[in-house]
Formats: structure tokens, sequence, C-alpha cells
């Protein structure tokens, strides 16, 4: 079930919220938990009891991690555990992968290759078990306790808002709130809002370029000139932003419909000035995730007893081993994201340059001009999503050969008038203003102008209210068009 289908926005949706609602508090976690295990169960019904199977598992082995104070065994413990729900998330995702890799080797030196039968990959399956070894790892640390209510458990993995694609909710971003589970008329008003957003970034923005990327990936290589590649490489750009930033917006609406909170997963990600920066605005949940949970105890691992001895004193200049962290934890970032070595090399890319970022470039950079800066970003992140967009590395290398103009069609711009037209170019704009943070700054004009006519504060809010219920009614309206229409396209992460 999509987040923008009929039967979710005008039948799912409503019939749980006036159910939510209208029972007891102490019901409303069991009544958000069977609406999340319907939901999963009817996008992905084969996949149920593994889920369940996957919730149980580390419910018990959180409870068991808790109750034992034995050091060696609660290391051993925790890294069973994780080392099961990486297995799970192997055989689902990876297995198929590794044993066409393995096979592709064995026919070079004829060898019978290897015949294994390839699982479809439960829903969100990645998601849930990165929750799943924050949970526990959290336990271990001893930062949270274990959460002895599997109805409250369960939940926190199962939200239906989030299960999809996340963002991903750590125990104790969440555990007083399932508590507690208080639904106020701000939280619906905020929620609603935060709908509609998501909802016209995906299905009025996100889709809309999504069908002219479409035609120009599917362009033979011979026949792709560089400015049709560049406009393919930009409409991907802003179609993969957006189309993920409106699930996240509608995740998080949609929690806070039910009086959750859920963290924040995109922060302009397109305005910065480094690749360092733009991690840090980008995919939030998973950037701080593989931070907490990878990088720092992969890092603090490599370090000799010496080499922490002098970062302590601050008599050691650069730390090598750290730089081989970033570019490992990237490349297992890369990996996460598909099955697929195109995917290995988007991340490795990625790492490579966070490396020279963090090491000597960052330096140099910071005397750049700002707009050559953000410049080079952008020239790395769409570079770097073609990798992402084209599962085949040849037409990968093709695409960008396209974009450096070393391509077989060369510049000619006859192929690009069949692209543009007015209808893009109204998204293009509307998507490049909706990716920088003018909101605050339209709201303060607005207001100024407004201050000329009225000088009542009262009166200036009554009308900046009016002027983005209008614009909010406007989306809405836009979006409704899009959806009672041509079905809407799968949410892009989904499928990760």
């Amino acid at each position: 079930m999509d987040f923008g289908s009929q039967n979710f926005l005008f039948f799912f949706l409503p019939i749980i919220y006036f159910v939510y609602c209208a029972i007891g508090i102490k019901m409303r976690s069991i009544v958000l938990l069977l609406a999340s295990l319907y939901f999963y169960a009817s996008g992905d019904s084969r996949s149920i009891l593994i889920f369940l199977d996957v919730l149980i598992l580390n419910y018990l082995f959180g409870l068991l991690l808790d109750r034992c104070d034995d050091p060696a065994k609660r290391a051993r413990g925790v890294a069973i555990v994780i080392a099961a729900n990486l297995a799970i998330l192997f055989i689902f995702k990876y297995l198929g992968f590794f044993c066409g890799t393995l096979n592709s080797a064995l026919q070079s030196i004829s060898l019978r290759p290897v015949g294994i039968q390839q699982f479809p990959i439960p829903l969100g399956l990645s998601f849930i078990t990165f929750q799943a070894i924050a949970y526990l790892v959290d336990i271990y640390r001893e930062d949270i306790r274990a959460e002895r209510n599997f109805f409250k458990f369960s939940l926190a993995f199962a939200m239906f808002s989030k299960i999809t694609a996340g963002p991903i909710v750590r125990m104790h971003q969440i555990e007083e709130q399932i508590a507690q589970p208080v639904v106020t008329l701000d939280d619906f008003v905020g929620g609603a809002k935060r709908i509609i957003i998501g909802l016209g970034k995906k299905l009025i923005i996100a889709d809309t370029i999504a069908k002219v990327a479409d035609q120009i990936f599917s362009i033979p290589s011979f026949e792709l000139t560089t400015p049709v590649a560049w406009l393919g490489i930009i409409c991907y750009t802003l179609q993969l932003y957006f189309d993920f930033s409106g699930y996240t917006d509608m995740a998080i609406g949609i929690g806070r419909l039910f009086g959750y909170r859920l963290p924040e997963n995109f922060d302009y990600p397109y305005t910065a000035k480094s690749l360092t920066e733009f991690w840090r605005r980008w995919h939030l949940s998973l950037s701080t995730w593989f931070r907490d949970y990878l990088y720092i105890p992969l890092s603090y691992a490599l370090m000799t007893d010496k080499i922490r001895q002098k970062i302590s004193e601050g008599t050691y200049k650069t730390n090598y081993r750290a730089l081989l962290s970033i570019v490992v934890v990237f490349t297992l970032c890369g990996l996460w994201h598909g099955s697929n070595w195109n995917f290995v090399i988007w991340g490795m890319l990625h790492g490579i340059i966070l490396a020279l970022e963090s090491w000597k470039l960052g330096k140099i950079m910071k005397k750049w001009w700002a707009p050559f800066s953000h410049l080079y970003l952008l020239s790395v992140i769409m570079i770097s999503w073609v990798f992402f967009r084209i599962p085949e590395l040849g037409r990968a290398l093709y695409f960008i050969k396209a974009l450096t103009g070393f391509g077989h069609a060369g510049f000619t711009s006859d192929q690009l008038r069949s692209y543009v037209t007015i209808e893009l170019l109204l998204v293009l704009g509307i998507a490049t203003i909706a990716s920088i943070p003018i909101a605050k700054g339209a709201k303060h004009l607005l207001k100024i102008i407004i201050s000329r006519f009225f000088s009542e504060e009262s009166t200036q809010l009554q009308f900046i209210g009016m002027a983005e219920a209008f614009m909010l009614a406007a989306v809405f309206v836009a979006s409704m068009q899009s959806v009672m229409g041509t079905a809407s396209k799968p949410f892009i992460y989904a499928q990760f």
C-alpha cells in the first residue's frame, strides 16, 4: 500500500485515525500496531512471518542482554544477535548478488555455477535491521533499558508511517511517546500540513520530473548527447531528493497525526558546499547511524594505544586509520542501498572524497569562493548519482562520458527540444526554489508587506495564515488530481 494511493489516503488512513482517536489511550498502541501489521501484510503478505520473527528475536535478546551482568557474556550475546540480524538481511538482500558474482568467476574458469534460489526482499528489512542493531547496541552500552512490553516494542519497529523507508528511529527517541500516545489539535494541524507538503513533493514535483528522467536514462548510449545527458541527471537529482524527502515528510506528518514526533531526515542537502556538509543534511537518520554504530567503533578498533594517546594529547596530526574507516563505512553504505556493484562504486566514491575532505581538501576548500564550492558539491553529487541510477557499469560510464562531452553523439542540442516543455521548466523552477530554505525569508517578507497595510500583529498573522492555507489548499488539490488520475510511481527508497 503506497502513501500516494487512493486506498491509503481515502480509506486506510482516515479509518485508522478515527478508531485511534475514538479509543482509550491504553489501547492506542495496540490499535496502531495492528494497523501497522495490516499495512505491512497488504504490501508484502509473504514476508509477514519473517517480519514477526525478526521482532520476536530482537525483543527476547534485548531482554536477555538487559538482564545479563557479565561483561564477557554481554559482548558475546550482542555480537551473536547482531550477526543473526545481518544473516537474515544477507539471505534476502545479498545472497543472490554474491552468488551471481561467484558464478561469473566460476564460469570464467570453466567451472559449474552454483544454483541458488533468490528470495523476495521483505518490505523495509534494511531499515528494520539497522533499527534493531541500534536498539541492541544501546542496551549493551547501557544507554537505554530493554522494552518489556512486547506491543510497545513492536510498535517502535513496525509503525507503518516509517516502515517502508525510514527514518531510522532509535528507541530512546520514541519510547516516551509510545507510553503516552496523546493526540492534540496542534498535532493534527501540523501533521496534515506535513502530509500535504510531502504529497506535493512526490506527486507534483518528483513524479513529473521522473517522466523525463526515465526517458533520458533509457536512451541508448551512442545516441545520448551532452545537453540531454545533463538534463537527465539534473532531473534525476531533483527527482531523488523530492521523492525521498516527500516520503519523509509524509512519514513525519502521519506520525504526528498519531501523536508521535519522528526525527527529521533532510535539511536542504543541495545547499551544501562540501560532501561532508551534504551528509550532515542528507538522510540524517542513516548517516548518524553509520557514524554512531560503525564509523566510531571501527575507527577506535583500528587505532593502536599509541595513536589513542597522541590523539588525547592533541599531538596526532593525521589519523590515516580514521580516513580508511570513512572509505570502508561509505563503501558499506553503498552496499546497503542495493546488491549491485554500482552502488558499491557510488559509496566508495563518496568515501574517498569524504576522506580527502577530512584530510587536506577541506582546508583548501575553506578558501574557495562560496559559489565555486557549491558548484563542486553539485558536480560530485550529480556524477555519483549516475552510478546510483544505472545498474550496469558500462552504461553508467558511457553516461558520464556524455556528461563530460566525450560521448558518441557529441554536443548537439537537437534532442533537447523533445524533452523541454513548459510544464517541465515550471516544475524544475519550483523544485529549484523548494530545494533552498526560503520559506522563513518569504514569510518574513510577506509580514513586512502586510505590516504596511495593517498595524495590528493579530491581523498580520491572520493574513499570513490565510496565505499559507491557500498555498496548502492549492498543493492539496493538485496532488488529489494526480491521485485520481494516473497511478503514482512507487517511492524510490522503498526498494532499499
